[in-house]
């Protein structure tokens, strides 16, 4: 049996984004040693580890293949549907909650595993798990000293993928969501600082877990309870930060032109017909 495990976050997000992106029949064929490579380099795992992480994601994969990826499939066609004539709050609403759904399915079928893997790792394992994270911490600081770098950084993957879903902008266009961008970034304070100290403590809440030696129900709670936080159920914040986003979501959702809609659906079209290849082609 399997003894570590680093961020549960990691073991989830290499399942969640495999439709997502278009090395997905790569990600079918090797993920399971890929998550065995991941795991690998925040827990140095046993060679009894490695081949009970790959067993298991193997499983895990074959099941979001035979469940998850129809359900993708029709969500996207959905999306598509309503994207056409522009957006509402209503349609908003119900695209974010399918979509927390979709994680909430696979939370819960990683989160036994998941348990399973934390309850038997041992000593040395949270040791190097622990100089792990700071190694990361130190590394996002270093980026968090340079807020102009970060800004310019997050402009242009922001114009970036805005070119990739809706084709070319017009000046007036560029300006207008420019301007909006303005205003959202003085309204709203550098969350860095604060995501950086809520990050450590909670690095800290989860060594200190990790370190009294849990039994396996008790860490599926704390994922349960976990995942409810990130979810936003039990975090008025960030409830309100979703909110805020989807207004701002719809105020640039008005501002693009019947072509750009297009080239939305155009766009989707291309991410079905992979899910469809990998749903018809395992």
């Amino acid at each position: 049996m399997p003894k570590k495990l680093p961020k549960i976050i990691l073991f989830l997000g290499l399942l969640f984004f495999i439709a997502g992106c278009s090395s997905a029949k790569l990600f079918y064929s090797y993920g399971d040693s890929i998550a065995s490579w991941q795991l690998d380099s925040y827990f140095d795992l046993t060679n009894e580890q490695e081949e009970w992480v790959e067993e298991r994601m193997r499983l895990h994969l074959e099941w979001h293949r035979n469940e998850e990826l129809p359900r993708y499939r029709r969500f996207l066609l959905d999306i598509q549907k309503s994207s056409k004539d522009g957006l509402t709050m209503s349609e908003l609403d119900e695209g974010f909650s399918r979509f927390g759904t979709k994680v909430g399915r696979i939370f819960e079928r990683l989160i036994p595993d998941a348990a399973l893997f934390l309850s038997e790792i041992s000593p040395e394992q949270i040791n190097n798990l622990e100089l792990v994270m700071d190694e990361e911490n130190e590394e996002m600081m270093e980026r968090m000293e340079n807020q102009q770098e970060r800004i310019q950084e997050r402009h242009e993957n922001f114009w970036e993928q805005m070119e990739d879903w809706f084709g070319e902008f017009s000046i007036s266009q560029r300006e207008q969501i420019t301007e909006l961008r303005v205003k959202w970034f003085t309204e709203s304070p550098d969350p860095s600082a604060e995501r950086m100290e809520r990050r450590r403590k909670s690095q800290l809440q989860f060594l200190a877990l990790l370190r009294s030696v849990p039994e396996k129900k008790e860490l599926e709670k704390w994922f349960r309870q976990w995942f409810l936080s990130w979810e936003g159920e039990t975090n008025p914040a960030r409830k309100a930060r979703i909110i805020r986003n989807k207004k701002r979501i719809l105020l640039i959702d008005a501002i693009l032109t019947p072509e750009q809609r297009l080239h939305v659906v155009r766009e989707l079209d291309d991410w079905v017909e992979l899910l469809e290849e990998k749903i018809e082609n395992p």
